[in-house]
């Protein structure tokens, strides 16, 4: 079996040695699976932390708001593992994993929070996963990328409505000035 030749901290979320050095061109097949597969993950992890919050929630309609979230979650997760590479030498497990501990340390904090934070956070991890989302979308090209471009932009609108909604049922609340900073560490959920 013929291994890719990668550059050490590969793949989550990196970007692999080559051509495409310049930020805001196009990806390449490495750098843009990776990145894939992190965020899978990562909206793996949300889809179980959100969906957990149900139990404790507080009447019957933020239910049904916390299953929404979680249901989006795990849809968006699914997406992007469909739309992994599919290559004998590259197994998806290797790529659908955690983006590094900057991501793990924001959904640790997310997931601890006591019940009149978690909205207010869940909205700001939602607006930075969204961006993220719209800066790689902004390096897909037409042809590799065609599946991706089909279909993420209107999760990514769903995401964006759902932080709406919920934004309007919470309020202007802040996060905890923790979650702020750590989600800026993850650069996107890539690290």
């Amino acid at each position: 079996m013929v291994t890719p030749d990668v550059v050490d901290g590969y793949p989550p979320a990196s970007t692999v040695a080559g051509e495409f050095r310049d930020d805001s061109g196009p990806l390449d097949l490495l750098s843009s699976a990776g990145r894939l597969g992190s965020w899978a993950w990562t909206e793996a992890r949300l889809h179980r932390i959100v969906g957990g919050w149900a139990p404790e929630a507080d009447g019957a309609h933020v239910v049904v708001v916390l299953d929404r979230l979680a249901m989006g979650h795990a849809a968006r997760s699914a997406l992007l593992v469909d739309r992994l590479p599919r290559l004998r030498e590259l197994p998806r497990d290797t790529l659908v994993r955690s983006p590094g501990p900057a991501a793990d340390a924001v959904l640790e904090l997310l997931g601890a929070l006591s019940q009149g934070d978690r909205l207010a956070a869940w909205v700001v991890v939602a607006s930075a996963l969204a961006d993220a989302y719209d800066t790689h979308l902004l390096r897909c090209t037409p042809v590799a990328d065609r599946p991706l471009l089909a279909r993420l932009p209107a999760q990514v609108d769903r995401l964006r409505a759902d932080a709406a909604d919920v934004r309007t049922r919470v309020g202007p609340d802040r996060p905890p000035v923790e979650m702020l900073d750590l989600l800026e560490a993850t650069c996107g959920f890539t690290a």
